[in-house]
This record gives structure tokens, C-alpha cells and sequence, in this order.
């Protein structure tokens, strides 16, 4: 199979691009071409590609999905990242060589990606879009990050889940605006997701029934009365015991979203008070993953 790599080699479990190049080309594929960075300026790699493949965290794999939707080339995900929503989301647990091994004969699955607009701007949407808890999270894991960044993943995932469990602590609920295909509802919320996976951040599972393949987002909802029960959720993940969140959810293909508020679209904090409300709608099976 010819292959296009996108390769983080700073993921929390990263591997080199010569090492990486190495063990697809043992499977007996073709590299056509590797890159360690891609954004929206970034030119399409020329060639016919069977496949693109994302070696990195949900950040690489939501590029490289970018790049797969506009190609006829199929995703190959290597979760090599901290996280890994995106690759726990679709049961990709395998070990690299393995996976790299599956890709000839492995099923091309529809995985569905969601387009986010306001005013001018637009963005992809792999994992989701949302505001209130997220967007105060992720700050307080930037922050932390400048002080001193974990020596392991499973250490930087442990250090976001109490740093959003704090972010939690010192929240006060906002007013929003929500539209969910045409159903308008206006309320003080703690949280608002509009999910295309079923986990976000660092693996805070938000929406447990969640499919990217179903053609609809998973919008979820926390008000104040819900404080309670996403302080024990923070407090048994970091305690290390499994645990469940049924926050109230709907199942929607369009969203329009208005408040003025800091929101994040998949690991990206985005300010909307300038822009207005925003407006997200799924592409339904809009690139295929192999499984």
C-alpha cells in the first residue's frame, strides 16, 4: 500500500520517523512521502496514497484526518499520543508493529467529522467542540505544563484529570444559547459538548454511548445540580477506580451554539465573543478509518 506519514516524534510515546519509516516499510508497504507537521497552509502530498497515516496523539490524528478528507486515502491510526481519545474511541489498542502489519487487509470503517463556522472562520471537529469546563481544564494543564511537564503519559494524564477537577472547584455556571436541530433551549450551564467521540481531554468520558460513525454529535450538558457528580467522577479517576458519567445528553446532526465565552474545538481554546454564534453540523462518513 502506498502510505503518507504524519509523525509526531514528541507524543508521549513517540517513536523517530526513521524508525517508524522502517516498520512500515518491513510490512511491505510504500512510503510515499512523511511529514512532521501539517496545518491548513500546508500543501496536499502529491501522489496516489492508499492511506494516510497519523503516528502521534488526537492533535496528529485530527491533521492527518484533514488531510484524509480531502484524498480518497484511507486513516491509519498509530496512537502514540498521551491520550489516545480518538484511538480508544474506535478499540485501536493494538501494539504499532501489528497495527502497521493489519493495514492490507484491515476494513475501512465511515468515521464521521463535524465543521464548526463563525463569520469567517471555520475548523474541523474530530473529537468536539464545547465550553465552560473544558476550556477552563485545558487552561489549567497549559499553566501547569509551564511549571513542569510530567515525566510519563500515564503521569500527565493523572496531573489533567486534578487539574480539571480544580477548574471544576472554582467554576460558576454561564448562560447559553443552544440550538439542536432547530430546538432552541437557553439556561446557565456548567458544561456544554457537542461530542463526535465518546471521551475528550484527558480521557474524561463524557459521552459513553457515543459512535463517530452514526452520523450525529452526542451534545451533553452539565448545569450546577450536576456539580456534585462530576466532583465524584474526578475523584474516583484520580483514586484510579473505573467509573461512569450519565450527564443528560441529545442526539443531534446540527448545532448552533451562542454565548460569550472561551470554548475549545477539539484541543484548541477558542475566545467567541468576537465571533458570534457558532454554527456545527456532521459530515456524515466523511473519511474512513481502518480497523
Amino acid at each position: 500500500m502506498n502510505v503518507w506519514i504524519l509523525c509526531n516524534e514528541g507524543a508521549g510515546r513517540g517513536i523517530s520517523v526513521d524508525d517508524l519509516q522502517t516498520l512500515v516499510e518491513q510490512a511491505g508497504h510504500t512510503v510515499a512521502g512523511v511529514a512532521k507537521r501539517y496545518d491548513e497552509r500546508s500543501p496536499l502530498p502529491n501522489g496516489d496514497l492508499d492511506v494516510v497515516v497519523a503516528a502521534g496523539g488526537d492533535g496528529t490524528v485530527a491533521a492527518a484526518a484533514s488531510v484524509a478528507a480531502q484524498t480518497s486515502a484511507a486513516l491509519g491510526i498509530l496512537p502514540l499520543g498521551t491520550a489516545n481519545n480518538i484511538a480508544t474511541s474506535l478499540g485501536l489498542t493494538t501494539r504499532i508493529p501489528e497495527l502497521i502489519a493489519s493495514w492490507s487487509s484491515a476494513s475501512r470503517v465511515p468515521f464521521d467529522l463535524g465543521f464548526a463556522r463563525a463569520g469567517s472562520k471555520q475548523w474541523l471537529i474530530v473529537e468536539g467542540i464545547g465550553g465552560g469546563l473544558m476550556p477552563a481544564g485545558i487552561a489549567r494543564v497549559e499553566a501547569a505544563h509551564q511549571q513542569e511537564k510530567p515525566s510519563t503519559p500515564a503521569a500527565e494524564v493523572a496531573g489533567a484529570v486534578r487539574a480539571f477537577r480544580d477548574a471544576l472547584a472554582d467554576l460558576a455556571p454561564q448562560p447559553w444559547t443552544i440550538s439542536i436541530d432547530g430546538t432552541h433551549m437557553s439556561d446557565e450551564f456548567l458544561l456544554v459538548e457537542v461530542l463526535n467521540i465518546r471521551s475528550v481531554g484527558p480521557n474524561l468520558v463524557f459521552a459513553p454511548d457515543a459512535s463517530p460513525s452514526d452520523g450525529y454529535f452526542d451534545v451533553i450538558t452539565a448545569q450546577e445540580s450536576h456539580r456534585k457528580e462530576l466532583e465524584t467522577y474526578f475523584e474516583r479517576r484520580i483514586a484510579g477506580h473505573d467509573t461512569r458519567l450519565a450527564l443528560p445528553r441529545q442526539r443531534a446532526r446540527q448545532v448552533s451554539i451562542a454565548s460569550c465565552t472561551e470554548m475549545h474545538i477539539d484541543d484548541e481554546r477558542v475566545d467567541t465573543c468576537a465571533l458570534g454564534p457558532i454554527s456545527i453540523e456532521v459530515a456524515r462518513a466523511a473519511i474512513a478509518v481502518l480497523l
